[in-house]
């Protein structure tokens, strides 16, 4: 086997002895000046490679300024059919592969790859092939509409559905075709006129909504792996010119030694990287990088670049070592002194800041100190993680993108290495974009309910769902919803009228009584809910107004420590969590007490709210307890408020069982005393004996842990003291009077930057599958939490899995261990000293370990949906895939509850999702006694949804907000009919309004739209429903313009206080809320008589009628 080596005739450069920090910069400017359109980044290891391109990416971008578009792709290995991440690497590379094989000018798009010597040769594809398998379609290009469908179902492997919202997916709607191309980041909609495609645009799998025009996609086929896949292959699709960046070649070649020897004899030559240069066709470019001069491994033959260029720590001295060491402010300034040194050495200084309030406090601390004032840096909008410094000659050659004068050496400093804080960094690999549901646990999902599910008919009472299909009516097939009542009477509810269904969840999980059709009791009973109602909204306003009366503490406004203490923060600050701040603070400097919940996904920085609003509170000298339900988070947060509040003159203790009855009894002492500023305990601190100097704020953390005993404590203490309440998934009862508006609520849905959804299987336990999940994650260096949660039966467990696994070290923890060594065996999990912890739901809440990414579930059937929700939040709590398997025992059948829980926790998998998990698992659990034992009769007795909506008028009518209280309008026009009604729809007299089945084809999209419709208050969102009908389904048809002239008919009336609107032929009867002094209907008059409609045409009838409406409101207004 010889090494290969760059001919020396090829073009290229090693550059020995360069900090990394200046890899990116350099490799773009050379990669700049060659003008090829590909470069890629080859590393050793997929992660080392990414860095580096997402640095030269962001480069790329800042300088090119929108003229030039971007593409960053990971190349990664080819992973195994039963990775769970298959599908999704595949179509990634399908992305790659399709994006070169479309052979691009020079000057339109440019790719970045990152790769490892081992992707570049991993099997792929053949360029012919996969050329051939896949469709260009373009605008104005003639295709037969149904030739295309085929090709989508039996060329492409792609799967037909209702709505079109994942990768490999098409649907159908009269000339219209959804798609989302396996190798496109969006789904697109293609619109036909016959057989020619007349649009193409993208859009939101979510809203369904489209946004950009393309004039041409490319659809890359899913069929499967092809037979001739070939190592090496990738090579063939690089038909350009490409630039090449090794980072650190002499270690490529000692790590992947294969892909760097070749054999002498031909006939067992395998492909290696010197496919790289073979094609002599391409002029490519080679640069190599290495941080010291040790070997150049395939650039033996190239010449070397010996650039004059330090890191920040070696051109600037002590200063910056000691500010990454520590986050005093007196660092930062002597770092910005060093600086200005170098501006005066006649230096461009750079600094490198992702985030507008990094500059924004990078330009304070400048404008604070006066000697600082000369220093003029120009900031670039990129968040690196080290600077450099390059002398004048080299900085010319090297990085001509980033000066402004030849004159000058260049100095690039980080807010990271100024601030003290992580770098602010964006991935700039676009995700594909996914279905959020925000709205599912609120919406009525025909697709889910099964026959024999509990419904309420606000009008007929508590029914049970039969089945959802056409019933022959006068001779001709109508869709509607079938409704069994008491007595196994059936009603069939049209469509239209689905908005009048919502789900019963009742009290208990005990089946509801049906209501009897056509019977005075269900009209009785929701009367006496509404008042219920009224006076519970009346009681939640006066106990909000109690609350706001008593008059608490009123913190001062934020000082010079706090925004100290802020930066101190290594990270940014998401949008969310910003608000959430802002909206904590704005709460504790008025004088009425704070009563607020912030709610947001495990890792998504609750935590942070609380820190900086116990130091609020501390720095005006009041006490701080933070609440916690277990004793391992307890110390977890310990360590971290003790850790953040170092530098301050701030005394933090823990009361936990980790401490010792004595150690116990002088903290007890300390805090009667005020010795001490910030107490963390567990329901410890609710004890009796503990008494507070000056209690200000009282943090709760996850509050769905605490038991009624110690709520009820909360409670009390919450009657003059500011509470802040942190939970992932509030309990209901919590959820609920947020809902409603009795408490304010913060929800931080944005994740941090870095993090990815945790992908979730649920699958029946075997051997196999413990074998993939646990390789998968022991193979990348992670570490594996693994939930058995019988205390009894678990070192039998932990057992096998040493048998199975002997190679890993594997500890158990539960809570029934002694503190000492359950504490013991929790520190050395976190600091990497096991790979597998076998243990309880102990682990449950707030528990952060970085490293591990792995979550395995036994017996998940018997856990609550929010217990299933936290458990899965102990993973994916750092920038790598984490995964959750939801074990089932295949030998157990699995209750209908627990089905719907796992198939809740699956769907619901994006980030932010807490609230949506808390709703539904309301929904699955019954509502309980979440309003008190005088209400429970009424929920019970229509359905809590029902109550709720009843709850929210309630309030709204009471808080006096317009809109809720105009009356709820009927519209009778008899010139409408509801359904298809082929003898008077050609008469041009009658006209039917409603949504054809030939245009939106699929019963649950009409449903959602009738739904929807019934809900709207105001033309504005009626047309806003037209524009999005009209987007996803095409123009309207008569009938459903006829179903929307309607509904704003019914939104005006509502405006104009009518409460019924009916024709009587030409005759516009429009009754009035009040009624006459003798007790008769009132009607509106025009000139002392009914108004008349003088067309005659169903649709011009209709217009006429909006445009009286809108005469008559604007009448009223002005009186």
């Amino acid at each position: 086997m010889k090494r290969i080596r760059i001919p020396a005739k090829e073009n290229g450069f090693f550059h020995p002895s360069l900090p990394r920090a200046s890899y990116p910069a350099i490799i773009f400017d050379q990669w700049l000046q060659t003008k090829s359109p590909t470069l890629i980044v080859v590393g050793s290891s997929l992660s080392e490679s990414e860095v580096v391109a997402e640095d030269i990416t962001a480069h790329a971008e800042l300088h090119q300024q929108n003229k030039k578009q971007f593409e960053f792709h990971l190349l990664e290995e080819n992973p195994s059919d039963s990775h769970p991440e298959a599908f999704e690497r595949n179509c990634n590379k399908l992305s790659l592969l399709s994006s070169l094989i479309k052979g691009r000018a020079p000057d339109d798009i440019q790719t970045i790859i990152a790769a490892t010597p081992e992707s570049l040769l991993a099997p792929c594809p053949s360029k012919k092939e996969k050329t051939e398998k896949q469709m260009v379609i373009s605008r104005g290009m003639e295709l037969d509409f149904g030739d295309f469908q085929q090709a989508l179902h039996e060329r492409m492997d792609y799967s037909s559905e209702i709505l079109c919202e994942e990768p490999g997916q098409y649907s159908l709607r009269g000339g219209i075709i959804d798609v989302y191309p396996v190798n496109t980041n969006q789904p697109y909609r293609i619109d036909f006129f016959g057989n020619v495609i007349d649009d193409i645009r993208a859009f939101d799998p979510t809203s369904q909504r489209t946004s950009e025009k393309k004039s041409e996609i490319v659809l890359a086929s899913l069929k499967g792996k092809e037979e001739n896949e070939r190592e090496g292959e990738f090579f063939s699709y690089l038909s350009d010119s490409t630039t090449w960046a090794f980072i650190e070649p002499e270690t490529l070649i000692s790590e992947f030694p294969l892909a760097f020897h070749q054999s002498e004899e031909k006939k067992f030559q395998k492909a290696c990287l010197e496919l790289a240069w073979k094609d002599t066709s391409n002029q490519n470019i080679f640069l190599g990088f290495s941080e010291i001069d040790a070997g150049s491994g395939i650039f033996e033959k190239m010449p070397s670049r010996n650039i004059q260029c330090k890191t920040s720590s070696q051109a600037l001295g002590t200063g910056v070592k000691d500010l990454l060491s520590s986050k005093e402010g007196r660092y930062r300034i002597k770092y910005l002194f060093e600086l200005l040194e170098k501006q005066d050495k006649g230096h461009e200084i750079i600094i490198a800041a992702g985030a507008d309030a990094e500059k924004k406090r990078i330009l304070d601390l400048i404008k604070d100190e006066s000697s600082l004032k000369r220093l003029d840096p120009r900031f670039i909008k990129i968040g690196l993680r080290d600077g450099f410094s390059i002398e004048k000659e080299d900085a010319q050659l090297y990085l001509s993108h980033l000066l402004r004068s030849d004159e000058n050496g260049l100095s690039l400093a980080t807010a990271r290495e100024i601030l003290g804080r992580e770098r602010s960094r964006r991935p700039v690999r676009s995700q594909k974009a996914r279905v959020q549901r925000k709205n599912v646990d609120q919406a009525l999902d025909f697709s889910e309910l099964v026959s024999g599910d509990f419904l309420v008919h606000h009008q007929h009472g508590i029914c049970r769902f039969e089945k959802l299909g056409k019933i022959e009516n006068a001779g001709r097939d109508e869709e509607a919803i079938t409704l069994e009542f008491a007595d196994g009477l059936m009603l069939h509810v049209p469509l239209q009228e689905s908005h009048l269904l919502s789900r019963y969840v009742g009290l208990q999980k005990t089946k509801p009584k049906l209501a009897k059709l056509g019977g005075k009791l269900w009209a009785k009973t929701r009367q006496a809910a509404e008042s219920a109602a009224l006076d519970l909204a009346a009681d939640l306003l006066r106990l909000q107004a109690t609350r706001e009366s008593k008059s608490g503490f009123a913190f001062s406004p934020d000082d010079q420590w706090q925004k100290e203490f802020e930066d101190a923060f290594p990270y940014l600050e998401t949008p969310d969590q910003q608000k959430a701040i802002d909206q904590v603070k704005v709460d504790m400097e008025e004088e009425d007490p704070m009563d607020r919940l912030v709610c947001g996904d495990v890792g998504f920085g609750k935590t942070e709210v609380a820190l900086r609003a116990a130091f609020k509170a501390i720095m005006d000298g009041k006490q701080v307890a933070i609440l916690a339900p277990t004793t391992i988070l307890c110390q977890q947060h310990y360590n971290h408020f003790s850790e953040r509040m170092a530098d301050y003159p701030i005394t933090v203790e823990m009361l936990s069982r980790f401490r010792s009855s004595g150690e116990q009894r002088k903290i007890v002492h300390k805090v009667a005393s005020g010795n001490i500023d910030l107490i963390i305990g567990t329901h410890r601190i609710l004890s009796p004996d503990l008494k507070f100097n000056d209690l200000g704020l009282l943090v709760v953390d996850e509050e769905q842990r605490f038991g009624v005993q110690h709520k009820e404590t909360i409670k009390k203490i919450r009657e003059n003291v500011d509470v802040l309440t942190l939970s992932a998934t509030p309990i209901p009862r919590t959820l609920y009077f947020a809902m409603v508006g009795a408490r304010d609520l913060s929800s931080i849905e944005t994740a941090p930057v870095t993090r990815r959804p945790i992908r979730t299987e649920v699958m029946n336990y075997s051997p196999q599958v413990l074998e993939r999940a646990i390789q998968t994650e022991v193979n990348r260096g992670g570490q594996i939490f693994y939930l058995h949660n019988r205390v009894k039966t678990i070192e039998s467990v932990a057992k096998k899995l040493r048998i199975q696994f002997p190679k890993l070290r594997i500890a158990v923890g539960h809570g029934q261990m002694n503190e000492d060594e359950l504490e013991k065996i929790m520190t050395e999990f976190v600091a990497c000293e096991y790979d597998l912890l076998v243990c309880t739901t102990i682990i449950e809440s707030g528990l952060d370990i970085p490293n591990c990414n792995t979550i395995i579930i036994e017996g998940a059937d018997k856990f609550g949906l929010s217990q299933l929700y936290q458990l899965r939040g102990r993973v994916g709590r750092f920038d790598r895939q984490a995964y959750a398997y939801l074990l089932l025992n295949r030998h157990l059948t699995v209750s209908d509850q627990a089905r719907k829980r796992l198939s809740a926790i699956k769907q619901v998998s994006h980030f932010g999702a807490g609230l949506q998990i808390a709703l539904r698992d309301l929904e699955l659990r019954g509502a309980g006694n979440l309003l008190g034992s005088e209400q429970s009769g009424h929920v019970a007795g229509i359905g809590f949804e029902l109550y709720c909506r009843l709850l929210r008028e309630s309030v709204s009518r009471l808080k006096g907000e317009e809109i809720s209280l105009r009356p709820n309008a009927t519209i009778r026009l008899d010139f409408l009919s509801t359904g298809p009604d082929e003898e008077t729809s050609f008469t041009g007299q009658f006209l039917p309004s409603y949504l054809p089945e030939e245009y939106a084809s699929e019963p649950r999209l009409r449903i959602e739209c009738y739904r929807r419709l019934a809900k709207f208050r105001t033309t504005e969102e009626v047309n806003d429903f037209q524009e999005e009908l009209e987007d996803r389904f095409g123009p309207l048809p008569r009938e459903g313009l006829a179903l929307l002239y309607e509904a704003r008919i019914r939104c005006l009336a509502e405006e104009a206080e009518f409460d019924h609107i009916e024709t009587r032929g030409n005759e516009l009867w429009c009754r009035e809320m009040g009624r006459n002094r003798d007790g008769s209907k009132k009607f509106h008059r025009s000139a002392g008589r009914i108004p008349r409609i003088s067309s005659k045409e169903p649709l011009l009838k209709l217009k006429e009628i909006i445009q009286f409406l809108k005469i008559v409101i604007h009448g009223k207004q002005n009186e």
